[in-house]
Order: C-alpha cells, then sequence, then structure tokens
C-alpha cells in the first residue's frame, strides 16, 4: 500500500511511514461525528487502546469530515489516537472504503503491517477481532 501523509486534528502531519517500528497500524474509517455506529467504532478502539498499543498496533482514524469537526470529536470522546482529515475521501477510496468517493467515507477497518500489506479489512470490527486476526 502506498504511504500517505495526512493532517490529524491538532494540525500535524501524519504518515504511514511514522509507524515502521510498530508492528502494525489500524486504520479506521468513519463518516461523522455523530453517527451511532461510527461514535461506537471510535469508543470501543478507545477503550481497547491499552490492548493495541501492547500489541504494537497504532491506531488511526480517518474521515474527510473537516479538520474543526476532528478536533472537537477528538476532545469530546477523549480519544488518544489520531483523527486524519482525508480530504476528498482519498484514502477512503483507495481503500475501498467510501461511501461515495470523494465526498463521504465510510466505516470500516483495516490492519496494515509493518510493510504497509493490509492483513485485515472488514465493514465492521471490534478491537478483539483485530487483535485475534493480527495475533494468528
Amino acid at each position: 500500500m502506498p504511504d500517505f501523509a495526512l493532517l490529524d486534528q491538532q494540525g500535524h502531519l501524519v504518515s504511514l511511514c511514522d509507524f515502521t517500528d510498530q508492528r502494525g497500524v489500524v486504520l479506521l474509517f468513519f463518516a461523522s461525528d455523530w453517527l451511532p455506529g461510527d461514535v461506537a467504532l471510535l469508543q470501543g478502539f478507545r477503550h481497547a487502546y491499552g490492548a493495541l498499543t501492547e500489541a504494537g498496533l497504532q491506531v488511526l482514524a480517518l474521515s474527510s469530515i473537516n479538520w474543526e469537526m476532528l478536533f472537537h470529536l477528538a476532545k469530546r470522546l477523549d480519544l488518544p489516537f489520531p483523527l486524519l482529515f482525508d480530504q476528498c475521501c482519498r484514502q477512503a477510496t483507495f481503500y475501498q472504503a467510501a461511501w461515495i468517493p470523494k465526498f463521504v467515507t465510510g466505516r470500516a477497518v483495516y490492519v496494515l503491517d509493518n510493510q504497509q500489506r493490509v492483513v485485515f479489512a472488514r465493514s465492521q470490527a471490534s478491537p478483539e477481532q483485530v487483535l485475534a486476526a493480527f495475533s494468528g
């Protein structure tokens, strides 16, 4: 998979290659800051963040919602991982995780190994499923 560099909710540039020292990267694609399924996805990975990082996985959440909404969402949900602004759903479209290409990100969970190869991909997945798939 090609590398990307996107701005997070703090305005910092985050790239996949920043995490080559990790065992893998979890990419959470989500559409909004209010849809119950999206909020539940983010909260579930927030609760499991310790176990995921202990397993050597970095969590990144991507959405095409604007930077200001990402900033407030991260604060409201007290998220410990970066929320990345995927302008025009470029990454969501590449990973086939867009509901409407170039416009609306869909909900999906991908795990990339440290060589940026997809080792897990589902439209819905719990942190426990990610941990089980990555360790197995």
